[in-house]
């Protein structure tokens, strides 16, 4: 999975990488300069600063403590070596200040936009020097491999519990006034898709998945007003270039093979679990370090089929979602909700999302043509 030979490559992973992270032309700066973005980043919000010498009210206070927590992490992106745990703790404060219902009602343009600006330089560079790494096992190269310039190395050695943070922080950011906007013309869209063919993490998966879905969900991607005009709305344009992009720089088949390959490892892993007999009650049962990892794993399989449904929901006609579900079910995904279809596995919020798979699937089959006929008790079962 992570350091494995990715299926279907077709050349170095990290050679392929840059044109698939390259940011739209009209997009900003490349957010894997090594420089400290702090003064830009406080440059980006002295419009709303206003005079520092009158009382500022309580919502303006919250802004600069956002960019103020969002300059911490971008700072503890500087030193090499990078020190994980302060990073950490840097994003585990900012995701705790995002993920406040007032943060959400009371953004501001310039903190969200330089909040995603940190996540895509922290993502788009450890996703480069991950794939590097991969790159070394591939060749049989049993040491780091070091990249031309060495600007991208220190940041493999990011642990993937903070990436999970980083990735926290975005889901927040594309709940947030134009917080969608900003990510979506970043190439966080498209790091996250590499992840989930870079890592066999569940965590990782989880977040990236959970990230993806609230991009591509109708109600969360606002309009932006931009200077005299309205951009369209970018949050699912975003993520199927994500997904195209990352298929030709992995040289995969599907461009929903990220998605599909690991959902259906990690469906084995559920139904492998169910078939295990259950173990004797303990009476005193001992803590286990971490996750479980049937309940990860269950985890990590229910985002990637609610993504799969707020993708093909976000398609605005019948014919077009049921192109979409042909494409995804020519994957394993179509092998790894049969695998989660037996009556022993007890995995609800992934039983829950299938139904909606299967119930809006025969809707649009409707819609398309109402003279098909469908048996009475594909009715009753989406009922019950």
């Amino acid at each position: 999975m992570g350091n494995g030979r990715l299926s279907g490559s077709t050349g170095p992973v990290n050679g392929a990488l840059s044109a698939a992270l390259a940011v739209p032309a009209s997009g900003r700066a490349s957010a894997a300069s090594t420089g400290s973005m702090s003064d830009r980043l406080s440059a980006a919000s002295a419009g709303s600063a206003g005079d520092s010498s009158q009382a500022l009210p309580l919502d303006s206070l919250r802004v600069h403590h956002t960019q103020a927590l969002v300059n911490i992490v971008d700072r503890a992106l500087d030193p090499d070596p990078i020190d994980a745990a302060r990073l950490g703790a840097a994003l585990v404060e900012l995701r705790r200040h995002l993920e406040s219902p007032r943060s959400s009602a009371h953004g501001h343009p310039a903190t969200e936009t330089s909040a995603a600006a940190v996540a895509e330089r922290l993502l788009l560079c450890w996703v480069c020097a991950r794939a590097a790494q991969a790159d070394a096992h591939n060749y049989d190269m049993n040491r780091v491999v070091e990249t031309a310039d060495r600007q991208l190395d220190r940041f493999a050695a990011i642990p993937e519990a903070v990436v999970s943070e980083a990735i926290q922080c975005v889901s927040y950011l594309a709940t947030m006034g134009v917080g969608a906007a900003a990510v979506a013309r970043t190439s966080i869209p498209v790091s996250l898709v590499l992840a989930l063919a870079l890592t066999g993490s569940a965590g990782v998966h989880t977040c990236a998945l959970r990230a993806l879905t609230k991009l591509c969900t109708k109600h969360s991607v606002r309009r932006v007003r931009a200077g005299a005009r309205w951009e369209a709305e970018t949050g699912l344009h975003a993520v199927l270039d994500a997904l195209a992009r990352a298929q030709a720089a992995l040289g995969l088949r599907s461009r929903f093979d990220p998605v599909a390959n690991q959902a259906h490892s990690f469906a084995a892993e559920v139904a492998a679990a169910a078939a295990l007999p259950t173990p004797p009650p303990q009476p005193q049962p001992q803590p286990q370090p971490g996750p479980e990892p049937r309940a990860a794993a269950e985890r990590a399989v229910a985002s990637a089929l609610a993504f799969v449904n707020a993708l093909v929901d976000a398609h605005p006609t019948a014919p077009e979602r049921l192109r979409v579900r042909k494409d995804l079910l020519d994957t394993p995904l179509c092998d790894a909700m049969q695998m989660l279809d037996g009556p022993s596995v007890d995995c609800p919020r992934a039983a829950a999302e299938m139904r909606h798979f299967r119930r809006a699937y025969r809707d649009d089959i409707r819609a398309c043509d109402p003279q098909h006929g469908l048996c009475a008790a594909g009715d009753s079962a989406d009922k019950d």
